[in-house]
């Protein structure tokens, strides 16, 4: 059971109340929701690189997998997998995202990232033939956006672990990363 009661929809501020009804029901957005003035722009942040990133897809939800491994977050773990899943990745390369790197299941691009995700997961900066290499493949954009990604999941890991937000009771249906993104563009 969370830590704090889900807050109750009717007695949300006008304008995340419209966001959270337009949501997936997910335990997290409805928690978040009662965050104050900090989910609508949280959700603003990210709409950006769902919609409007520049990494691929598949590179993102490897990030994402191997930041909720690093933050032991079950929560993250088992949507994420789903949405890896939805978008076609294989149960090899969803797997290497816990297990060691370079990984042969991963192109050098997605271990050079993953590896710099390890580096600033665990040191803040990450060292320099990591952020080289992380930044020859993805560019100055990419590794800027790589490292958005990374420090975002980080804080959604420590929320969902803080506040000991449970699974759904229900699975989820359909495929809720295209009904945030479709969500989150109509803002």
């Amino acid at each position: 059971m969370a830590r704090l009661p889900y807050p109750d929809p009717k007695d949300l501020p006008e304008d995340a109340r419209k966001l959270l009804e337009t949501l997936p029901p997910l335990n997290i957005f409805r928690m978040i929701a009662g965050s104050g003035a900090s989910f609508v722009p949280f959700m603003a942040l990210i709409n950006a690189y769902l919609n409007e990133g520049t990494l691929d897809d598949e590179l993102r939800e490897l990030v994402i997998l191997r930041v909720g491994h690093l933050c032991g977050s079950a929560y993250e773990l088992h949507h994420h997998v789903r949405v890896s899943r939805g978008l076609g990745l294989s149960e090899a390369r969803i797997a290497a995202t816990a297990g060691t790197l370079p990984s042969p299941h991963l192109s050098e691009a997605e271990n050079a990232a993953l590896a710099f995700a390890d580096d600033l997961v665990a040191h803040v900066k990450a060292d320099k033939a990591l952020f080289d290499a992380a930044r020859k493949h993805l560019g100055d954009t990419g590794i800027q956006e790589l490292a958005i990604i990374v420090g975002v999941y980080l804080l959604v890991c420590r929320y969902l672990e803080t506040f000991e937000i449970e699974l759904e009771e229900k699975e989820i249906e359909g495929d809720s990363l295209e009904d945030i993104k479709r969500s989150l563009e109509s803002q």
